[in-house]
Order: C-alpha cells, then structure tokens, then sequence
C-alpha cells in the first residue's frame, strides 16, 4: 500500500499524533510522516517506552489515542508501560501499534529477530493485546484499521497492526536532514582500531557500526576475537561494556556507540560514569540519525552530548567533527584514564555492499570469551597475587605441578603467601611428558582439589594442560612460566609424547584461565637451560610471522616479540639481568599468543625427532634449522609456493622479517648461537643420519610452512 493512504486514513479518523522508533520494515511509512506533519504531531522518542508514555498523555490531555510505531524488538522496552500505565486494569489508555515484524517464521532474516519473530504474537496474546497483519492491499486494510479504531474508542483497550516485509510502497524522505559533516564513518572505525592495542577489546553496537568493524577485521585479514559484536539489543552496548570493564580491569574496554543507541538508554552514562574505570571509553559515532533504519532524524543535534557526559562525571570528553580534530585527539583520547567520551560528528550513510557477520551470534561469542578470560598479570613480583585469585576462585585445596630439582630454588618465594591454603605437589613425569604418565597421575590424583597451579617450564606447563584435557573434571588452571621461551601460559595445546612419537593436543579447553608472569622466577636459571629457552622464544615468533595461518594479530604479536628477542636475548643468556629477563619473558608471552593462532612450522616439524631420538632440548633442536630454513623460504617462487595468499604476499612478509633480522639472517643466527654457546653443527652434536631427521617429520608442522620442503631439502637445512 501506499504510505500516503494509511496515513490520510488515520488523520481522518482523529490519529493525529504519531511517534516511535523507526524501524526498516516502516521506513516508508516513517518518511511519509516526517515529511508531512510538523514537530508536535511527529516526536521520534529515544525508545519504545518513552513513544507509549507520550502517547499516553496526549491521551490524557486530548481524548484521542496515538499511533505508537515500533519494529517487535521495541516490545520489550514497551513492556512495562503497556501493563502498569495503559492497561485497562490500570489507567485503560488505547494506543494504536504499528509494529514491523522481523524474524517471522519462515521468512529469512537476521539472527537477533529469530526468536523475537517467533514469540511476538505470543507477547501480544500474554498481555491481551488484540492484533492483526497489515494486509498490504489498501482496499483489504481499510476496514480493518477503521474497526481497530472503533475497538479503541470502545474499550479504551490498545490494539496492534502486525507489518511485514514489503507491505508498503517504497518512499524516500524528502526533508532528509543534511548534518554538513565530512567524516566517513567506517574510515573513522578504521582509524581507531589501527591505534588500539592486541590487549584492547571492543563492544560495538547494533546497526551498521558492528557490521562496519566485522568488514574493516576481515578487509585487514584480522580475527574476531577482540570484538563483542551487539547484534540487538539497542542501547545496552555501553552497559555490556562496563560488565566488561568491572571484571577485566588489566585492559581497556572501547564501547563503539551511535547516537540513537546513546540516546534509548540514555540513563547508563551516569552509570558508566559512577564506577570510575580507568580501563572504560566511550566512542560515540554521532551522525544525528537512526541510519539503517531509513535516517530517520534523532533529538541528538538539539543536545550538548560532551556536556552531558562530563556532568555525568566522565573524567574527560571530546567533541571533532573534522579529520584535523580527530588526529590532534586520537592519542589523547586512547591514553586518557576513563571513564572517558571521544563523540565524532560523521555523515550519514554506509556503503550500498557493506555486509553482515558470516558466523552465528553464539559462535563470535565463543570466540570473544576465549580471547578476554585469560587474565594475565605481568610484573615484578606477580606471584603475590595468588591469595587474590585462590580467593576469588573459592579454591581451598590446590594441586602444583612442578618440575623436580629446579622448584626447589623457588619454592619458598612461591609458598610465602600462601599460608593456609592446602597444597598438593606433583612431580611424577619426564622433561619430556609422556601419555602414559598423565594416564598415571590420573589414577594417583584424586579430584579432592579445587584448582590446579603449573610452575615450571614449558614441559610442566603442558603436562599440566594434558591432566586437565585427560581429566573430565574441569578445574581452573594458573600457569606461572619460569623460563622465557615456550610461552604455553597462553596456548591451546600442549605437547606429549604418545608411543615414542611427539603429539599436539589441540584444544580450546586446555588454555590456562590464568598467566601469571614474574620474571623473578627466572633469576639463576643455567645458561644452558636460558639458552635454549630464548632460542624456542625466538623459533616461535619468526615461524609465527611466516606460518600460512598468520593473521595481522598474530605477526603483530610475532614482530613485538622479535624486537625484545633481540634486544635482551644475549644480555639475558649470559647475566642476571632483570631488565632483560622482564622483557624475554614478556617476549615468550607475546610470541606464544602468536602461535596459539598461527601454529609453528617447519623448524618445529624437524626439531621433534632431535628431541625425542638424540635428547637435544626442544628450543635447542629447533633453531638448528631456522638459519637455512629463512634462506630457503626467502627463495619462494611460483613452483615452491605453498601459500594461497599468493606470491606477492609471501614475498612482503619475509622482506618484513628480514628488515627484523638484518639483511644477512645466516649471519645473524649464526653469530647469536655462538654469543650464547650454542652448537649448531651436527658433526659437533654427534649426529650423522639426516634421513633419519627428513623421515621424520611431523607433517602437520611442515604444512604451515609458506614455502614447499622435499626430503633433500630438509637434509639441507643442516650445518
């Protein structure tokens, strides 16, 4: 039907207030009446609740009912004044509802509208509304609007119109406000997330700004991790933040809101002001309407919204609405304490092919929270949180899994505040952990424990992630590294030996929920022992930069971790510096969240066999290869490629690596292992059958790498 007609119909028939929140199934209709009624007849409200309070008193002080428009997800902000102020048992007030129905059954839509589409006539049924479908013939409709209306002035009882998808002819708004501003709102997005750190995460709200970061991250070939995506829900995104924010205080929490959105619960900034968060900010993408639902107008333009947010008592706020604005505050704005408000002025509109999330609701959710819950603490003397988090984690009973001679050194240090508390210790495994002796721990270890600590290397580390994987028990795990190398306080998987032959157990449930980073645990550690730490460190980040599955996160954290190797790896081998010792176990971390996404390579699918058959030390074996093998991926061609990024993009990234390492990377290696003490001969490590090593490969490994490996090849890489 025409909009003209439905809305003639109703001024005839005495309907001659209309407000709401527009929606896109009632973008004509909504236009029409922007265009055709004036500032009292027409009041686009914040939310669904505030259109049925206005309705209500031009009610009470004209005796007519207004039309209230709203898509059926407003239904639940309408709730409570349709039953406690409109009622007939309370003030018996019609109103007359026009509400678009997303998410009907049977009718593809998106995922939010899905179970609000299958419970909406069930809503209107519970709170005794009569309702129908719009039909979108005029001729139909006629007569039913008009007997909806004679059952208002009846009953003084609400009635609703169901509206589908297509029912009214398309209609563009003429009096579109036009705001001046020049700002491209995803290019704004794209600014800002480019400042942010890889600790940083963000809440965006419904509409096109949540769709817009979704494009910018698979534009950039970035994951989704750090993105909370709010794909209903108008309105809420700053509160789910500030959720964020109260449990997470370690990193900073970015709500990317619209002005309509800021507007419908209004009333949370001075809750997000209250708490006082140093970690909480507030975007706030202001194009003065409600953009993917037609650009219908908001009130925002009348409001002073800086203002509004420093009375509520955020500790600083800007305004820009010009790109020389926003680049003079940006860094300003990012290292500011919060709570904090950045509001930039962009033009309405979004690109006509911009597109959705692929994944479902509940899988970016999955994906957010694996990425946010593992709190890390990183500092000098970090140990001393553990009362804290045995506190808050009811744990009573603890079971440490240690290595054998080395936790003497640092077992009072580790036990000094942790009296109490019961501790279990168990150390009944191999440098090398073997299935067999998991299997073993099983049947000794009791579940009469509350939650699980890992002290230890990376060996204790992942035979603690292997218990926890064997055991169908789930108990938190704390994992406190005390070498700087394997970084497997922030990985998935841990390694065991099953039948002699080097295994990867690959899964999200054995991510310890807590890393605890002291670099004083490294103190005294034997050259040896640093050595080959560092060198796993290193072999970790360079495999990461190049793996086929890097991500622009995952080099990110590789190319951090790369600049700290090589500035501290020498220092930190040879003396008890503390400066170096903080920075390589920070390196560890960071070249261990790079794998956990990309995976190693090859010098890691050759290293297995040298460990496990001639008892070279896991970093040690593999970074005997890593020389020749980042000459040989520098060769990369069209034959040998094995990248489906293609030539170019492998090129680019090994040129990056080499302005890392140094134009000479043989050199470089070579000269490091000699400063540290490192052989790198076989002749000089007794080995002399390399077919043994090729034979032997673990394939998954050699598959990540971007350039192809044959047997003669991998014989090669050896000195």
């Amino acid at each position: 039907m025409l909009a003209e007609d439905l809305f003639k119909l109703l001024k005839e028939n005495g309907i001659n207030c209309f407000t709401g929140v527009p929606d896109s199934l009632l973008k004509d209709f909504c236009a029409y009446v922007t265009d055709n009624t004036n500032e009292k007849e027409h009041i686009i409200t914040a939310n669904e609740g505030n259109a049925i309070a206005l309705a209500a008193g031009h009610y009470l002080a004209t005796y007519k009912p207004a039309l209230v428009y709203m898509q059926n997800s407003g239904l639940g902000n309408s709730v409570n004044p349709l039953l406690s102020l409109t009622d007939e048992e309370v003030y018996s007030i019609p109103c007359l509802l026009l509400i678009g129905m997303r998410g009907e059954i049977g009718v593809k839509d998106e995922p939010q509208h899905i179970k609000q589409g299958k419970v909406t006539d069930k809503l209107l049924d519970v709170m005794g509304i009569k309702y129908s479908y719009l039909p979108e013939d005029f001729q139909q409709a006629e007569p039913l609007i008009l007997n909806a209306l004679n059952y208002m002035n009846e009953t003084k009882k609400t009635y609703a119109f169901l509206v589908r998808k297509g029912c009214f002819e398309p209609y563009i708004l003429k009096n579109k406000r036009q705001n001046g501003y020049s700002l491209n709102r995803e290019n704004v997005i794209e600014q800002i997330l480019s400042k942010l750190s890889c600790s940083d995460t963000i809440v965006s709200t419904t509409g096109h700004i949540s769709r817009e970061i979704y494009e910018i991250r698979e534009k950039l070939n970035e994951g989704h991790e750090k993105d909370f995506l709010t794909v209903g829900s108008m309105g809420h995104a700053s509160s789910i933040a500030l959720g964020i924010a109260l449990e997470k205080e370690d990193r900073n929490i970015y709500c990317f809101d619209g002005d309509g959105a800021f507007l419908m619960h209004m009333g949370s900034v001075v809750i997000n002001a209250s708490r006082k968060l140093s970690n909480f900010k507030h975007v706030l993408l202001n194009n003065e309407a409600h953009d993917s639902v037609g650009s219908q107008p908001t009130a925002v333009n009348r409001a002073n919204i800086t203002s509004i947010a420093l009375n509520a008592g955020y500790n600083k706020v800007y305004s820009v609405k010009t790109q020389e604005e926003l680049n003079n505050v940006l860094n300003d704005f990012i290292s500011d304490k919060g709570p904090v408000l950045l509001e930039i002025k962009v033009k309405c509109g979004a690109r006509k092919d911009l597109g959705r999330p692929k994944e479902k609701p509940v899988i970016n959710k999955q994906i957010f929270m694996d990425n946010l819950n593992q709190i890390e603490y990183r500092y000098s003397g970090a140990v001393n949180i553990l009362p804290k988090i045995l506190k808050s984690e009811n744990a009573k009973n603890i079971l440490v899994f240690t290595g054998n001679k080395s936790f003497e050194n640092i077992k009072p240090y580790f036990e000094k505040n942790l009296k109490g508390f019961n501790i279990n210790y168990y150390n009944d495994f191999s440098v090398n952990p073997k299935e067999e002796e998991v299997k073993k721990a099983l049947l000794k270890i009791t579940n009469n424990f509350d939650i699980i600590i890992a002290i230890g290397g990376g060996s204790v580390l992942d035979f603690a992630k292997a218990f926890r994987y064997y055991n169908k028990i789930k108990h938190k795990l704390i994992a406190i590294p005390t070498t700087a190398g394997s970084g497997a306080e922030t990985t998935q998987f841990a390694v065991l030996y099953v039948n002699g032959v080097k295994t990867s157990i690959d899964n999200k449930l054995i991510l310890p929920d807590y890393a605890v980073l002291d670099y004083i645990l490294l103190k005294n550690s034997p050259k040896y022992l640093k050595a080959c730490t560092a060198l796993d460190c290193l072999c970790h980040a360079i495999e990461s930069f190049w793996s086929v599955k890097s991500t622009p996160q995952s080099r990110n954290y590789a190319e951090n971790a790369i600049n700290l190797c090589r500035g501290n790896i020498i220092n930190y081998v040879n003396s008890n510096d503390e400066k170096a010792m903080e920075n390589m176990l920070n390196a560890s971390h960071l070249a261990g969240k790079a794998i956990n996404i990309s995976r190693t390579t090859a010098s890691h699918a050759i290293s297995y066999t040298l460990t496990s058959k001639y008892l070279i030390p896991h970093g040690h074996a593999a970074a005997l290869t890593l020389p020749k093998l980042f000459t040989h991926n520098l060769s990369v061609n069209n034959i040998n490629l094995s990248d489906k990024r293609g030539l170019e993009f492998v090129k680019n990234i090994m040129f990056e690596l080499t302005l890392l390492i140094g134009n000479k990377p043989e050199d470089y290696f070579f000269s490091l292992f000699d400063l540290i003490g490192i052989k790198y001969k076989l002749s000089d490590l007794g080995i002399n059958d390399t077919d043994l090593i090729a034979d032997n490969v673990n394939q998954d490994r050699l598959k990540n790498n971007p350039v192809i490996l044959t047997k003669d090849n991998i014989k090669n890489l050896f000195v």
